[in-house]
């Protein structure tokens, strides 16, 4: 059973406050009643994304999930967000377990892998976005300067509820239909600045992409060049310049998932960026791969819990 990751409560550092005066009337600020309830008895799996426009198209994700259990997979993006009620279970590649519980934040570096499911009865309902480094780097300016390498996040779940409160704020703006997009712009980088400045750090590790062997980077790139045509394990191994058996293994070592699955992953990654972008779900299937879209709802559903039609642009 996963253990609670033990967590002190951050105390230091200078306040920055979310100066966004709202100028539709629209209030954003996070509610202890309103925003977060109690679990319903409907054991129903529920999950909204879309992009949001006035902050470099990051994909923003609601999700309620009581019995919903993510396959392994990773994220191109930086994954956070905070969990409004219950809590998840978190499993990372190298067998690293933790809770992430209600009122936290919670952080996964771009290439973790990782896998998720309730660690309560009635599971658990949280607010996503996925931040390119890039688009985080630009956020910084030039508070980005005093960072000397990669930066990444050496905690996975952050108690700090005052950050909480901005992340909350500007992910429920974002949602809005009746917010300006500067004030969606300007709660996102509010939040993102401080969640920075307050708890990430310089990288002293190798990059991944470094790291790799030369025959699963290969592969690797060979599989992300070739997914949509179902390429062969033959094939994947001849671009490695390995033996199949031992692709298969030194693969899953390096990546922590293996070659079909890594597979499997880009293509459902492929199919939510075309659904936001306002594709047809028959279209989706053909382009990224699928005989036809059943077969795609499905994979879309195992990694999601929901159907894709709940993709929204």
């Amino acid at each position: 059973m996963p253990v609670p990751l033990k967590m002190a409560r951050y105390t230091g550092g200078k306040a920055m406050a979310a100066c966004c005066d709202g100028v539709s009337g629209q209030d954003c600020r996070f509610s202890r009643d309103s925003n977060m309830q109690p679990a319903s008895t409907h054991l129903a799996n529920r999950a909204k994304f879309w992009r949001e426009p006035a902050f470099s198209g990051i994909e923003m994700l609601q999700a309620t999930y009581r019995t919903h259990r993510f396959p392994l997979h990773a994220h191109d993006e930086l994954a956070l967000g905070i969990i409004e009620r219950g809590a998840q279970a978190y499993l990372d590649a190298r067998g690293h377990r933790l809770v992430m519980p209600e009122r936290t934040i919670c952080v996964i570096n771009p290439g973790s892998v990782h896998e998720g499911r309730p660690a309560l009865e009635g599971g658990w309902d949280y607010r996503m976005m996925y931040v390119p480094i890039n688009s985080l780097i630009s956020v910084l300016g030039q508070e980005g300067e005093s960072f000397r390498g990669p930066i990444h996040f050496s905690q996975t779940v952050i108690n700090d509820p005052q950050t909480m409160r901005l992340l909350h704020d500007a992910h429920v703006c974002s949602e809005s239909t009746d917010v300006s997009s500067l004030e969606k712009a300007s709660r996102l980088s509010a939040a993102l600045f401080q969640l920075v400045q307050r708890h990430a750090q310089t990288s002293h590790r190798l990059d991944t992409l470094r790291a790799l062997p030369g025959a699963v980077r290969r592969a690797r790139d060979y599989i992300d060049a070739h997914f949509v045509e179902n390429p062969t394990l033959d094939a994947i191994s001849a671009a490695a310049e390995m033996s199949p058996y031992h692709l298969i293994r030194t693969f899953k070592q390096s990546l922590g998932i293996a070659p079909h699955a890594y597979l499997v992953q880009r293509r459902v990654a492929l199919a939510k960026d075309l659904l936001l972008k306002g594709y047809a779900l028959r279209q989706v299937a053909i382009e990224v791969g699928y005989c036809d879209q059943g077969h795609l709802s499905r994979e879309f559903r195992r990694f999601f819990g929901v159907p894709p039609s709940r993709v929204h642009r």
